[in-house]
């Protein structure tokens, strides 16, 4: 069986591919790793790079296309991103290869899926798509604050808080560490700025929630949901992402700090934890089933939750290629357990006959 670690730059994530290499040597299972450029259109046979066991190093060769793919596909607007999703969506569609996961659509669609779930429904902040500047304003006008984000962003990047005061209009947004906050005297002045987003048709805006610390620090709940070697459904991890003083974030890019999460919660008193708790438990739990449901498999979620001043939790995000780092932070004892996780799941598949892989499909 051969495995392969799918990828726009080469030699991506290379201390977790070098662990799931040493992982998948020990069974006995090829790894390889290559990008979706380096498949030969006229033989698809592929350029790329070969784990060798007994050096542990890797080597640039040619194999045929993986049984299994762990597609770790981040794309951007750029022109490389759009050259390759067809490439991974044709991989996609082949009977003869079983991706781990198939990913998700972006926010939108995303949305409209677990809003009709009766068990998620009520973490879920009203969201609409921004179509319409005047429908925009609308709301802006009813609820004073609004959050506008990319239907496909990720990072928190782009992501605007816009606030109607009494004579202008703010738009704060954070790049890295630094929150730049544009104001507009006019109505007018303001539409010029937001016109460009709304012909892009690739925002969606939400309802402003509180999302700060008693030290009005952003931040919020990160949890990582992966299957295991028998298919099933494990939280994996939780982590507290608190943002730099003054953030309008809690993402690592914008230099946030990481807390475990049983140290987080023991701020509140038995009855109010153990509320947040079953909150929690309640999206874990249902979340993956309503996702596959609606769309292709999945074999990981990275769920970002917020809390706000009421104890009231909130689904934020919802990603299918989720990064490590605040689990890992949070609770370093997990490490074998989430780096290993993509090979047993394979074991998995694996154990399936192809009639039963085709229906997971």
């Amino acid at each position: 069986m051969r495995i392969g670690y799918l990828s726009l730059k080469e030699r991506q994530e290379g201390e977790y591919v070098q662990y799931m290499a040493k992982e998948a040597s020990k069974l006995g299972y090829e790894f390889v790793q290559f990008t979706p450029f380096s498949i030969q259109p006229s033989t698809e046979d592929i350029v790329g790079w070969k784990y060798i066991p007994e050096t542990e190093q890797w080597e640039k060769t040619s194999f045929e296309i993986p049984n299994f793919i762990y597609d770790r596909c981040f794309y951007s607007p750029n022109v490389k991103s759009k050259q390759a999703k067809p490439i991974v969506d044709w991989l996609k569609k082949r009977k003869d290869i079983t991706f781990l996961g198939y990913g998700l659509p972006g926010k939108w669609e995303t949305y409209q899926a677990i809003s009709t779930d009766e068990s998620l429904s009520p973490y879920i902040p009203k969201t609409k798509k921004l179509l319409h500047l005047a429908v925009f304003f609308e709301e802006l006008r009813k609820s004073r604050r609004l959050v506008i984000k990319p239907i496909h962003g990720s990072r928190g990047i782009n992501i605007y808080f816009v606030t109607l005061n009494a004579y202008s209009i703010s738009v704060s947004t954070q790049k890295q560490k630094e929150v730049i906050e544009t104001v507009y005297e006019t109505r007018d002045e303001f539409f010029e700025w937001l016109q460009p987003i709304v012909e892009s048709k690739g925002y969606v805006y939400q309802s402003y929630l509180d999302l700060k610390t008693k030290s009005h620090e952003a931040f919020d709940l990160r949890i990582l949901l992966q299957k295991n070697e028998k298919g099933k459904w494990d939280t994996v991890g939780k982590g507290i992402r608190v943002g730099q003083p003054n953030s309008i974030i809690s993402n690592l890019s914008g230099g946030s700090n990481v807390q475990p999460f049983d140290e987080w919660i023991k701020q509140f008193n038995q009855r109010t934890a153990l509320i947040l708790q079953e909150d929690i438990e309640t999206i874990c739990n249902q979340l993956p089933l309503v996702l596959e449901k609606n769309f292709l498999p999945l074999f990981e979620i990275g769920l970002d939750l917020g809390i706000d001043s009421n104890q009231a939790v909130w689904i934020l995000d919802i990603n299918s290629k989720p990064g490590r780092k605040v689990l890992l932070q949070s609770d370093p004892s997990i490490q074998h357990k989430l780096y290993s996780a993509p090979i047993q799941y394979c074991l998995h598949l694996q154990s399936k006959s192809k009639n039963e892989r085709s229906e997971i499909k």
